[in-house]
């Protein structure tokens, strides 16, 4: 792009720029366009930011993803320190090569392909900012009224699918002796219970009821929940 000037110094508003085909630029006009652009970026960034915000109001929802678009998203969230798990589950790859079977290969992927936890506060803005991401379909339960999901389950996932020490050691903070527990996974899942002892490494002995005679069983943490 160049700029035509005459035989006298022209001033800033006499200079007149051309394109590549030599038509003359409403410099202005590109100017407000470019601008509107960058107010855009910024307005969603700032979003993006104020969805990321910790407080007491800041619950887990669940996003729905295109197929494939786990780790896309994943990074997005991430960049908009959005607090945010996506469940992953290593899983042994064995193929075929020339010569026969290669060595298997353990290979990480989504334990829940299509869905991402995402730790924010709700409100249109929130949602507005996260439904723009890409490959980010849906929230559920919908934007109106999105399903949030308790901590203590939050946890309990965590502890479970991943093994996750975080999630396991703030359990083990949860349940004290002497708690009245349900059991939710297993043989004796619905059966009543209450906590004998809790180990560091994320299990517990229950006394639980079964016919009216206390049994005692020993049961990972992610199978129990307070009563």
């Amino acid at each position: 792009m160049m700029a035509v000037r005459g035989s006298r110094q022209l001033s800033e508003s006499d200079r007149v720029w051309l394109d590549q085909k030599g038509e003359p630029i409403n410099i202005d006009r590109a100017w407000q366009k470019s601008d509107r652009r960058i107010a855009l970026s910024r307005r969603e960034q700032a979003m993006l930011a104020a969805a990321g915000m910790d407080g007491p109001d800041a619950r887990w929802y669940v996003l729905q993803v295109d197929r494939g678009y786990d780790c896309v998203v994943d990074k997005s969230l991430a960049d908009a320190n959005i607090e945010r798990w996506m469940a992953q589950e290593t899983i042994v790859v064995r193929r075929r090569g020339r010569y026969g079977l290669c060595r298997p290969k353990a290979r990480t992927v989504p334990f829940l392909p299509g869905y991402i936890f995402v730790k924010v506060v709700s409100c249109a803005p929130c949602w507005h900012a996260l439904l723009g991401i890409t490959g980010v379909v849906a929230v559920l339960g919908g934007a109106e009224r999105p399903a949030a999901i308790l901590e203590a389950k939050m946890l309990k996932l965590r502890a479970d699918v991943e093994n996750d020490p975080a999630a396991i050691e703030a359990m083990i903070r949860e349940f004290q002796v002497g708690d009245e527990v349900s059991v939710d996974d297993g043989p004796f899942a619905s059966f009543p219970g209450v906590v004998d002892r809790v180990d560091d490494r994320g299990r517990a002995v229950i006394e639980v009821l079964i016919f009216g005679r206390a049994v005692s069983v020993e049961l990972d943490l992610a199978q129990i929940s307070k009563r």
